[in-house]
């Protein structure tokens, strides 16, 4: 759940920034788990800005962003699935946060491209 090169979903990047810092305290503040976590947090910045560099160009157009969220969205639904089969309730839970923080951010947008019809 920490590989961030395919994720597209802006909702995801700032859940997984959000929590950053908690698992940085969690494990210690030193050492390679924090050293790992303080990469992992740059690689979200930059994928962030990579998307939104994209949406920007108009080489990412709002319907394919909305595709993508979709695609991650069973994904989530998928890795949840094989979190719980395998015992990982932690993983399984992160795997669900996920996937309502993409549904609910593919709502706002759809009733924003609605209002934007009317």
């Amino acid at each position: 759940l920490d590989m961030m090169d395919g994720v597209v979903s802006n909702a995801v990047l700032e859940l997984e920034l959000e929590r950053i810092p908690a698992r940085i305290a969690a494990a210690g503040g030193d050492g390679d788990e924090a050293t790992y976590l303080r990469d992992l947090e740059s690689a979200i910045r930059l994928r962030m800005s990579a998307v939104e560099a994209l949406v920007g160009a108009g080489t990412l157009t709002i319907q394919a962003y909305m595709d993508s969220v979709g695609s991650e969205i069973s994904q989530a639904r998928q890795w949840a699935l094989a979190a719980k089969r395998g015992g990982r309730k932690d993983l399984a839970a992160r795997a669900l946060q996920r996937m309502k923080a993409m549904q609910g951010e593919v709502r706002e947008m759809a009733a924003a491209m609605d209002a934007a019809d009317e």
